[in-house]
């Protein structure tokens, strides 16, 4: 928190949702409070109980039109969140005790409910898991919808004027129910940047800040609020001189996004003619349209674990056989590489449930899943194997720690070969083949492993937290979460040495490769392919064309003789603000 102006106040939270919004405030009315609990007469009961019916009906009503909209606006894999909302409203233990409840106490409908749905909601609150704890939000979410229901009270409050909206918590319902043309951002009490209301933000195209602890209660609706999705500022009563920077950082912005909108298909070569292949990351087969419109060369990393997760049951092999053709389909030439499920950490599946793991990020997860589940893992490449023959696909398998996981995968990947040609399915007999760098061991195995594989793909947000020993999510340790590490860039080092003698190429697709501040290291290392967010692409396009190779291989054998991150971190930067300060400013 800091005071800006005199009547300014700058808070600073996380940013979910890039972008710069400013209006008047809405507080909405979301948290999950008890109803007035009434009494009833034993007379009274059947009138409730059909109240009880009503209600669970209207909720129904509502989410049913909830995930239309979505499915309408940004696709169905986001839309499918409401498929397990309206799961719960079907639990007939839960409704079975609400009613029993009603008959027994007797009470109101919605004090009944409330009450069976806040024990229900306070036992998963105290479960570790993050993942798991982050979905007591979504039940949280339909029990307040039906409380509110039940009382006969309105959800949040409409607004005739584009406004920013505060709330508790950005739930799907809340970020479904939205009207674009009239909320411009969000701020919430709670939330984080993997939460399915965030992930709803950033496909809604608006401003989020997330984290501003017991905002609600400091702030009414009326007040003028500034919202920076990028940073993670919210600004109350902004300045007039913040107003004008802000407005100055605005129209650069237009003016930058217009020019790099211009670059869409020049190639990502440097000004001494290194080329780099530059994809896209993407979570969800309709990001495709967007992948596209970027100038994307294909998708480098398409995260299939969240087609699991976001449902209740496991998609048939049918299924995934459509999603990854439609993706292949659609990435043309260039093709995507398909990551196999990597569950596990803090990607919690129904598939875990009942397993308690200490660390999970150190436990069953990846391709570890994978390998014990076969059944799983079999059905899912036989899928991939299947859509190949739509477009180009190259397949990639995480969480490797060595030859052995390697061979083991390609061994049941060449069983489900067999199945398809005994059955006289097609699928692509050459299909590439290639490993997840995110592990020591896969780097220092890294001769060995390129053996074997057509190509690696570093993936660096857990490569940095396994070599450095640090939670970046921990904020007690996460200053030491450093991408320039010298052990981390050795690393990285050694895995591009060893590709190339081998004949096989090096790309990155974790956070480093769409951070524009690292992009002359990732030059310099001789990585050969940026996997990015979309979004992303365009600034990484732009000072890829504005770097000097040579300068930038300098460096790195310059780097690699430091032992300091503190000096390695000060030369990558001086190199990024000498070739394109624009960018950074």
């Amino acid at each position: 928190m800091k005071e800006h102006a005199a009547n300014e106040l700058r808070l600073v939270g996380l940013g979910v949702s890039p972008g710069i919004a400013r209006g008047p405030l809405l507080l909405g009315e979301d948290l999950f409070e008890a109803p007035e609990v009434q009494s009833i007469e034993p007379s009274e009961v059947d009138d409730e109980l059909a109240a009880l019916d009503q209600g669970l009906n209207l909720t129904r009503a509502q989410l049913e039109a909830l995930r239309e909209q979505i499915d309408q606006q940004v696709g169905g894999e986001h839309a499918a969140i409401f498929d397990a909302h309206l799961l719960m409203l079907e639990d007939e233990a839960l409704l079975h005790e609400v009613r029993t409840r009603i008959r027994e106490t007797p009470e109101t409908a919605d004090g009944a409910f409330y009450s069976v749905m806040s024990r229900y909601v306070q036992m998963l609150r105290k479960i570790k898991d993050d993942y798991l704890r982050e979905r007591t939000l979504d039940i949280e979410d339909v029990a307040r919808r039906v409380v509110r229901n039940l009382s006969g009270l309105e959800h949040l409050a409409a607004h005739d004027r584009p406004h920013i909206l505060l709330v508790h918590e950005l739930t799907p319902s809340i970020a479904g129910s939205v009207d674009r043309t009239k909320v411009l951002g969000l701020v919430t009490e709670a939330g984080s940047h993997t939460s399915h209301g965030a992930i709803l933000a950033r496909s809604m195209g608006i401003p989020t800040v997330v984290g501003l602890h017991d905002i609600c209660n400091r702030v009414h609706s009326g007040g003028d609020g500034l919202v920076d999705g990028y940073d993670g500022y919210f600004i109350l009563n902004p300045s007039e001189e913040t107003l004008a920077n802000y407005e100055v950082t605005r129209r650069q912005k237009d003016a930058l996004d217009l020019h790099l909108a211009a670059m869409r298909d020049e190639p990502a070569v440097t000004v001494d003619g290194q080329r780099v292949v530059l994809s896209a990351n993407i979570e969800f087969a309709h990001e495709m349209e967007h992948v596209n419109t970027v100038g994307a060369q294909g998708v480098g990393l398409y995260r299939t674990e969240f087609f699991y997760l976001n449902r209740t049951t496991l998609p048939s092999e049918d299924e995934q056989t459509e999603n990854y053709s439609r993706v292949a389909a659609a990435a043309g030439p260039h093709g995507v590489i398909i990551r196999t499920l990597d569950i596990g950490g803090d990607k919690i599946h129904p598939i875990h449930s009942g397993q308690v793991e200490s660390n999970p990020f150190l436990g069953w997860r990846g391709i570890r899943v994978s390998l014990t589940e076969h059944d799983l893992f079999k059905t899912q490449l036989r899928a991939i194997l299947r859509a190949s023959v739509h477009g180009k696909i190259r397949i990639m398998f995480p969480m490797i720690s060595g030859l052995a996981e390697l061979r083991a995968a390609r061994r049941l990947l060449e069983d489900c070969e067999l199945e398809l040609l005994a059955e006289r399915i097609p699928f692509d007999r050459k299909l590439e083949i290639g490993c997840m760098i995110e592990i020591p061991s896969a780097a220092v195995m890294a001769d060995s492993l390129a053996r074997e594989v057509d190509f690696f793909s570093i993936g660096t947000n857990d490569l940095i937290q396994y070599t450095i020993a640090v939670d970046r999510g921990n904020e007690r340790v996460a200053n030491l979460y450093q991408p320039c590490h010298p052990a981390l860039v050795r690393l990285m080092k050694g895995v591009a040495t060893a590709a190339h003698q081998h004949g096989i190429w090096t790309g990155i697709c974790g956070e480093m490769a769409g951070d524009i501040r690292l992009t002359p290291l990732l030059i310099g290392l001789g990585i050969e392919e940026l996997s990015v967010a979309p979004v992303q692409l365009p600034s990484v396009k732009y000072a890829i064309r504005k770097l000097d190779a040579a300068h930038c291989h300098a460096m790195v054998e310059d780097c690699l003789r430091h032992g300091e991150t503190e000096r390695i971190a000060q030369r990558v930067h001086d190199t990024a603000m000498r070739f394109y300060p624009e960018l950074l400013a």
